[in-house]
């Protein structure tokens, strides 16, 4: 879910942050300085920045200053990062800062995936153990209820003035499939939810899942619905997804 946002943050803020450098404990030397933006994603803003005294970069994330707005639970986010990052798939983070104002990582050199990569059978066979390695770790709290998560979404649209009659009438007729579709016994796992190509890292000796902001015990399918549609055994995923995706649009825009 790469969206535009409107940024409270400019060069003179994120010089502030970068101020906080002793707060991190990365055993640096003098202060980071910023290397460039990082054109990658638009939830967030990412840059390269200096790590005097260590042997590679670093990679700061300034993060979305309305996290609740978009479904994001940065707490959440943590857990599921160290959790990842353990079972292999995921990159660590090396500074968390309590405010949940930015997260600091290890630079990691490579390349994001682009469709063509997930249209190559080949690729997608690299891809599918590690998704496999995500749904095996065992979820912490209760499964995402959708219904009410996609409620929020329209609540605030609806608070906005955002909706207009044709997609009102739509969301009557799809919502009490949403509701049941929530109350039926499916197993969940925890789930990625955002696994486009820009959140697929290729590195030199192997691949990365990044971007955890969304994830949260859910339905397994959505992930393999992202990657090949005709793999997925529950057909209303991808009716779900479709609503998702499109009133976060709407959302961010509003």
């Amino acid at each position: 879910m790469n969206v535009p946002r409107t940024n409270r943050s400019g060069a003179d803020d994120l010089e502030a942050l970068i101020d906080s450098w002793p707060d991190w404990r990365l055993a640096l030397t003098s202060r980071p300085q910023v290397i460039g933006r990082v054109p990658a994603g638009r939830t967030n803003r990412n840059y390269r920045i200096t790590a005097p005294g260590r042997p590679e970069d670093l990679l700061l994330r300034v993060n979305h200053p309305a996290p609740r707005k978009l479904g994001i639970d940065r707490e959440r986010e943590r857990r599921i990062l160290e959790r990842t990052h353990s079972a292999g798939i995921g990159r660590p983070f090396l500074y968390w800062e309590p405010e949940h104002r930015f997260v600091v990582f290890p630079w990691l050199s490579g390349r994001a995936w682009t469709r063509a990569d997930l249209d190559k059978p080949a690729q997608r066979a690299r891809l599918w153990p590690m998704i496999d390695a995500l749904h095996a770790i065992a979820p912490e709290e209760p499964r995402r209820r959708y219904h009410a998560y996609l409620l929020d979404y329209w609540r605030q649209l609806e608070q906005a003035g955002e909706i207009d009659p044709a997609l009102a009438r739509a969301w009557q007729a799809f919502e009490p499939r949403l509701k049941a579709f929530d109350e039926s016994p499916w197993p969940a796992c925890l789930v990625h939810h955002d696994m486009i190509p820009d959140n697929i890292l290729e590195t030199p000796d192997r691949l990365y899942l990044i971007d955890w902001e969304y994830a949260a015990p859910g339905h397994p399918d959505i992930d393999v619905w992202s990657v090949d549609p005709d793999a997925v055994r529950e057909p209303f995923v991808a009716e779900m997804m479709g609503w998702i995706n499109d009133l976060w649009e709407r959302l961010i825009l509003a």
